[in-house]
């Protein structure tokens, strides 16, 4: 009997069964698998498996729900089993954990009224174990509590969240409302009870010393959580009567109020153009700047910032200098005497491939993105230029064609695996705090890459980069997806990327998802991820990839064929 037997339309794909462990061939066996027979893999490097559960939504926990089970998953399978790698494992949901809380803030607004009669939004966040997995997060209104304060009840999965308390504006009071209170990294039980009493909030207040002939009126100050960037204060409206005459100063007030314990990294007070100026947005780490502690009659200056901007207009072409439509970011790499500025436009260019941008004098990096057109790929230019009066004109960005991925992918024993999925996803980059993030270039990811094998085949264009690719077999076929991390594509134009791949027979888990009352879960996603290594240390993992998915049965039954491994 053939292991693979294909189905009705080769659209399809193949299904893996057997009959006995002589049809599967070396490294393999014929196992039990779903209550059909299937060719397994005998081996398995599975160690750091994560498993993921996300049920149907529910009326109690909102719209999308993700549970990260704490189960050996990975642990589950031997490193080889003559008899194959088929590992029941029953996946049974947690409780939710039940937070109930009570808010009391200080502090007196709008002359009359008290922090606790201001309603709360609430969001928690959660903090991934290791980076690679999807954000999650959730949230819910306050009520007053009756005693000049608020409270609010949630469930949520046990685990690691960022609690971020955000006050609404009241009927009587819309411009001076408590400033948000951010609590990063709290663990959460399955019962857990929070009390929040935060007093007076402090206030940042001091004056802007300004260029002559600058206008600030209307920039936005703020201060802001240095890791997340979550804004901890409130936001202040610069005011400015008179810009003054160039070669002078003219001083600016400003007034915020601000929630920070003293604990941890340093706030980060963040000064802001209106939207559509073209000037940089400046950051001041809050404890360089208030001395001794005192956040009261500070001086902060933009003197530095005194040139004009100026007219940079370009445009994107490819090789034969035709005109490509692109999306374009533009992002200081250095703004002239201002280290602590930053600068980044996104915007698009005109059908002749134009962009027109005024910015301050300094070094830049332009990045450009062709748009509804795969055959080209994404290309990065710098820009230096000093102060001036005349238009910094004729700045080309050469569109180079993109690369190809392409490849054939056939089954354990030969077999076309049409209809599989192929694609080719960016791997993140460098984890970096906010602050991180915002002072340092930040590239456009290369755009997602995606096809359908036909007669075992696949070409995808694609920009230069690092991909996870992944061959995802039609559901139902007891096939796995065939992994490999940090595929290069090269910056090289028109470079294409052969590979030549064989699927392999899978290592398989299965069982019944159970709610937490013990009745099985039909119609829940379980969502396999395991660890891949850094290229800085291969021995230490440094995130995570999706390597497998399926969704339970309605009697709660699931079955997850799994890459037996990943490799580079």
């Amino acid at each position: 009997m053939a292991c693979s037997i294909p189905l009705s339309t080769s659209e399809a794909g193949p299904t893996n069964a057997c009959g006995s462990s002589a049809d599967c061939g070396a490294g393999a066996a014929c196992a039990e698998v779903g209550g059909q027979r299937a060719c397994v893999s005998t081996s398995a490097q599975l160690d750091g498996l994560i498993l993921e559960v996300r049920p149907r939504p529910s009326q109690e926990l909102g719209a999308e729900v993700s549970h990260l089970l704490d189960v050996d998953a990975g642990g589950s399978f031997s490193p080889h089993d003559a008899g194959g790698q088929v590992r029941s494992l029953d996946l049974d949901i947690p409780a939710p954990a039940r937070v109930q809380a009570t808010l009391r803030m200080g502090g007196s607004y709008c002359g009359r009224l008290a922090g606790g009669q201001f309603p709360v939004r609430v969001e928690l966040r959660r903090v991934a174990p290791v980076v690679g997995l999807p954000a999650q997060s959730y949230s819910t209104f306050s009520q007053p509590d009756g005693a000049d304060g608020q409270t609010f009840q949630i469930a949520v999965p046990t685990g690691d969240y960022h609690i971020y308390l955000v006050p609404q504006a009241h009927s009587e009071c819309t411009d001076d409302i408590p400033p948000p209170i951010f609590l990063p990294s709290q663990s959460i039980p399955e019962v857990w009870k929070l009390g929040v009493n935060a007093e007076a909030p402090a206030v940042l207040q001091g004056s802007l010393q300004v260029p002559g002939g600058m206008r600030v009126d209307g920039w936005r100050l703020d201060l802001v959580d240095p890791i997340t960037g979550s804004v901890i204060s409130q936001v202040d409206l610069l005011e400015q009567r008179d810009p003054g005459q160039p070669g002078t100063a003219t001083q600016v007030g400003f007034s915020v109020k601000f929630h920070w314990d003293g604990k941890g990294n340093s706030p980060l007070v963040r000064l802001r153009p209106r939207d559509g100026v073209p000037r940089p947005t400046v950051y001041w780490e809050l404890a360089s700047i208030a001395l001794q502690g005192s956040t009261g009659n500070l001086d902060l200056s933009l003197l530095q910032l005194d040139a004009v901007a100026r007219r940079v207009e370009g445009q994107t072409v490819d090789a034969k200098g035709n005109p490509v439509l692109s999306a374009v970011r533009i992002q200081s790499a250095d703004i002239e005497r201002a280290p602590n500025a930053a600068y980044k436009l996104d915007t698009e260019t005109d059908a002749e491939g134009l962009f027109r941008a005024d910015l301050p004098p300094g070094e830049y990096v332009i990045f450009a993105q062709p748009i509804n057109d795969t055959t080209k790929a994404t290309a990065m230019r710098s820009l230096k230029f000093p102060a001036g009066e005349d238009c910094y004109c004729g700045q080309s960005v050469d569109i180079p064609e993109a690369g190809t991925l392409r490849g054939r992918v056939q089954g354990p024993a030969g077999e076309l695996m049409d209809g599989a999925g192929v694609f080719a996803v960016p791997s993140p980059g460098e984890v970096k705090t906010y602050l991180g993030k915002v002072l340092s270039t930040e590239p456009l990811l290369p755009r997602q890459a995606s096809g359908v094998l036909r007669n075992g085949a696949f070409s995808l264009g694609a920009d230069p980069g690092e991909f996870d690719f992944s061959v995802r077999p039609t559901p139902g076929s007891t096939y796995p997806w065939l992994v490999r991390p940090r595929l290069a594509v090269s910056a090289d134009g028109a470079a294409v990327t052969e590979l030549e791949l064989t699927m392999p027979y899978p290592a398989v888990l299965q069982g019944v998802v159970r709610d937490a009352s013990g009745a099985p879960l039909g119609d829940a996603t379980v969502v396999a991820w395991l660890p891949v290594p850094s290229d800085a240390a291969q021995e230490a993992a440094s995130r995570v990839i999706q390597i497998g998915e399926t969704r339970s049965a309605p009697d709660g039954s699931y079955v997850l064929p799994l890459p037996p491994s990943t490799s580079r």
